[in-house]
Order: C-alpha cells, then sequence, then structure tokens
C-alpha cells in the first residue's frame, strides 16, 4: 500500500521519514519546490537529539500527484486544508481513506471533499521543525493518537495507520486529545508574542495565572471529556504548568512553531481558523497581538505577554466585582 503525505514539513516530513524507514511506502508531496527537489536529490534528513538518519524516497508537487491515491495523511498547515482537500476530492481511491496529523479542528475540510467516512484524524505532540529543503529537526519523542472521528470502537483502519507510523497508539476518543491540545496550544499561542522559550511562558509566575485562565477558556468548550497527555491534566491545569514546562525544557525544539512563524520564517500563522475554533476573550485578545506581529505592527516580545497577561488579570478582576 502506497502512502502519501501531503505536507513533508515538520510534522509530515519526521512521520513519513519513520515509515520509509521502517519499509513503508511513502509518496511525499509538498508546495515548497525546493524541498521536493532536495529530497529527491538528497534523500529526506531527520536530524536532532532523538535520531539522526537519511531516507529515499520520491516526493512531487501537488501538480504531479498521481491521479489515484489509496491512503492520504495530511500534514499541512490549517490555513493550507482546504487546498490539501481539493487535492485529495477526485483522487481519493473509493475504498481508501485520509488521516489528518495537523493541528486544530481541520476535519471538516477534508469531509467536505471526501466524507465523513472516510476521515480519520489524530493527535501529534511530538516536536518538530523545518530546517531547510531536504532537512527536519525532531526535538522530542510524545504523545501521538490515531482514532475515529466519532469515537467507539478501534477500527482496523485506525489500526492499520498506528502500524505504519511512528510512535502511534490507537484511541476511542481522539477529539478528547485534540480538546486537550487546544488547550495547551493556547498557551503555545499566548508565549509565541514573546520572545522567551516555552517552558519559560509556562513556569515564569508573572504569566501562571494568564496561562490557567487562557487554557480555562478553552476546555469550557470541549464537547467531549478531555485526555490527559505529557503532563498536561485538564483537572489540575496548575500543576500542569509545572510539567509541560520541564517536558519542553528536556525538548531540542525550544521555540513554538508559531513563533518560528511570526519571527524567523516570517509567514503568516494559523490564527485565523483558530479564531473560527476558539472562543473567548483572553483568546480573542491572542489574535490581535498575532495580528500585529503579522502586519510589521509589533515584534516579538516580553511586552506583549505582559500585556497580555495584564489583560487577563483585569477580566479576572471584573468577574469577582460582578
Amino acid at each position: 500500500m502506497r502512502y502519501v503525505v501531503i505536507g513533508a514539513g515538520a510534522i509530515g516530513g519526521t512521520l513519513g521519514a519513520h515509515a520509509v524507514r521502517a519499509g513503508h511506502d511513502i509518496l511525499f508531496c509538498d508546495v515548497a519546490a525546493d524541498h521536493v527537489d532536495a529530497i529527491n536529490e538528497r534523500g529526506l534528513e531527520i536530524t536532532g537529539p532523538v535520531e539522526q538518519f537519511t531516507v529515499r524516497a520520491p516526493a512531487v508537487t501537488p501538480a504531479d500527484l498521481p491521479d489515484r491515491i489509496d491512503r492520504a495523511v495530511v500534514a499541512v498547515k490549517s490555513l493550507h486544508t482546504a487546498a490539501a482537500a481539493e487535492l485529495l476530492r477526485d483522487r481519493l481511491a473509493p475504498d481508501g481513506f485520509v488521516l489528518s496529523v495537523q493541528n486544530g479542528l481541520t476535519a471538516h475540510h477534508l469531509i467536505d471533499a471526501v466524507g465523513d467516512s472516510r476521515v480519520l484524524s489524530s493527535f501529534v505532540n511530538i516536536g518538530a521543525d523545518y530546517l531547510e529543503p531536504g532537512k527536519v529537526i525532531q526535538g522530542n519523542v510524545a504523545t501521538f493518537r490515531i482514532g475515529e472521528l466519532a469515537g467507539g470502537a478501534i477500527t482496523d483502519r485506525v489500526r492499520e495507520m498506528v502500524s505504519v507510523l511512528p510512535y502511534a497508539q490507537a484511541t476511542d476518543n481522539v477529539l478528547g486529545y485534540l480538546w486537550g491540545k487546544e488547550a495547551y496550544g493556547a498557551m503555545l499561542w499566548a508565549g509565541a508574542v514573546s520572545d522567551l522559550e516555552i517552558a519559560d511562558t509556562l513556569d515564569t509566575p508573572r504569566y501562571r495565572p494568564l496561562m490557567v485562565a487562557l487554557a480555562q477558556e478553552v476546555l469550557a468548550q470541549a464537547p467531549v471529556p478531555v485526555e490527559s497527555f505529557d503532563g498536561f491534566e485538564p483537572d489540575d491545569l496548575d500543576g500542569s504548568l509545572d510539567r509541560l514546562a520541564l517536558f519542553n525544557r528536556n525538548s531540542a525544539k525550544k521555540y513554538s512553531g508559531i513563533y518560528r512563524d511570526l519571527a524567523v520564517r516570517k509567514r503568516k500563522t494559523e490564527i485565523d481558523e483558530m479564531l473560527s475554533e476558539l472562543h473567548g476573550p483572553i483568546f480573542a485578545k491572542i489574535g490581535e497581538l498575532i495580528h500585529d506581529i503579522e502586519d510589521g505592527r509589533r515584534v516579538n516580545c516580553v511586552e506583549n505577554l505582559d500585556e497580555l497577561a495584564d489583560y487577563a488579570a483585569s477580566l479576572s478582576r471584573d468577574g469577582a466585582v460582578s
């Protein structure tokens, strides 16, 4: 069975490279022609403290995808999900399916293109970054869960993908993991407006009330029981900050992908997609700050995080008064 990885960057590249090394037939697809050329010419290199290896596998741009795809793994940024879904609309085999390994709640784009019966989802907390064409750094090993969107029994296709992709385990509550990551991810969005490392934004006393309030804001919207992972416990948010800070200090990935989009790669983030998923005054304020940085009205600095912490504190005081 051939597996097509659409989006061969940080996560897609890492997962796909491990699958190639394990003997699976992987085709990489990416919009960056220089990345595709490098993979075809020199292979895809995984570097970092976890493992260092290079695999040889074919890579194409979207224009050269085959007409029929049996299995697809979508690993693009959420703002590019609709475009990735269109690539699959007329290509996915009648008995094929697609697995999302993305941030956010992106399945609706894929469902619109191929139908809800052919979409799996996953929760990926592995830290990785795209470094340069043909090269990705894997910063840690972390929780990876695959499941049916509707939950319930573990199906054969879930087991298949667990057998193909590294570190994966099956779950009957993938949405519970995704909502846990929404809460943790909201903390990463807050920290990304500064120039501090992830661990520092989580365990600095000044920012702890902000992080807890932000996670509570997100968890209140979860429609399913929220799962724990890598130190995150929905019923112990204050303790989660200590555990998550330690988890991130032990990772070679010191900054979030959000921060890298803003400060390093100077490109648009996924904030608009996140604002359509998450509601609440604190996350809306984060959206304002991110837009300011994207548009050049601010830079990533600790003063932004201070402003956000003061805003969350003011909401808490107003709530106490009311």
